[in-house]
């Protein structure tokens, strides 16, 4: 109590501590209000990056990561919607992400809105052999696949990100070099927690391209949060994953791949 004798909660005398900590969250603080809280708060919405930070340094708590939980893919398949052309009118932005198999390639394209909020577009699947130039010459037409919307206004895919675990990099390498350096770019996993979602160089590597490690367990650990937003009617959600009530885009099987892994908590070196 007065630095010299230490008591417990309940008055009896202690060992003074070696240390002393305090819990004080910023709603303390007199350079910040409740509604900047509130606004904070509201930003991290399906972004599980963001609401870790606001959760240690705003409420001045530990973070607990949900383990071993992972989205049902049947409610998923569930919440399909009509959409009023092929591109929804809040998508401002066009992405696509490019899976690489020895007999196959698969290519989802994304649109995005303000915060995030994403609606798959359209799911293509090219067979065979991963290094014919045929089958390399209609993953160029689906790259270059343009999209309508409700005005009829023609969009392309601004981005795509391309994989290049399987098979030999180069192939992905030389494509990125046709369409543009910054418009495709080859892509690997990093399985390391805590990793950025993607870490793309400031420099081409010796191939000349723009090889960019994606933290692979940050980006499923944000991709599932977000599965959990439920979108009501046509009010915008920031995070919230839309999907098409268009079977040959989206349907049971593409929802059970979309959710097919589960983190574990698992002990390593310890």
């Amino acid at each position: 109590r007065d630095g010299i004798l230490w008591f417990s909660s309940s008055g009896e005398e202690i060992e003074p501590p070696d240390s002393v900590t305090f819990h004080i969250w910023t709603a303390y603080s007199p350079f910040t209000t409740w509604v900047q809280i509130v606004k904070d708060w509201m930003k991290t919405k399906g972004d599980t990056g963001k609401r870790k930070t606001f959760v240690n340094t705003t409420l001045g708590e530990t973070w607990e990561a949900k383990i071993g939980e992972r989205p049902d893919a049947e409610v998923m398949a569930e919440r399909k919607e009509h959409y009023s052309a092929p591109v929804p009118d809040r998508v401002a932005y066009l992405t696509a992400g490019i899976d690489s198999q020895l007999d196959r390639y698969e290519m989802r394209v994304w649109g995005w809105g303000p915060g995030e909020e994403s609606w798959l577009i359209d799911r293509q699947i090219i067979m065979g052999r991963h290094d014919d130039e045929q089958t390399l010459l209609r993953v160029d037409e689906a790259i270059n696949k343009t999209y309508t919307r409700r005005n009829g206004a023609e969009m392309s895919i601004s981005r795509i990100c391309w994989d290049t675990g399987g098979i030999d990099p180069t192939i992905v390498y030389e494509r990125s070099k046709k369409h543009g350096l910054f418009r495709v770019i080859p892509i690997k996993g990093a399985s390391v927690y805590g990793k950025p979602v993607a870490s793309m160089p400031r420099k081409r590597n010796k191939n000349g391209v723009y090889l960019t490690e994606i933290g692979t367990d940050t980006a499923k650990e944000q991709i599932y949060n977000r599965f959990t937003l439920t979108p009501e009617g046509d009010e915008p959600l920031p995070g919230a994953v839309h999907f098409p009530n268009n079977p040959d885009i989206f349907d049971l099987t593409e929802a059970q791949q979309l959710t097919a892994e589960e983190q574990v908590e698992k002990w390593v070196d310890g």
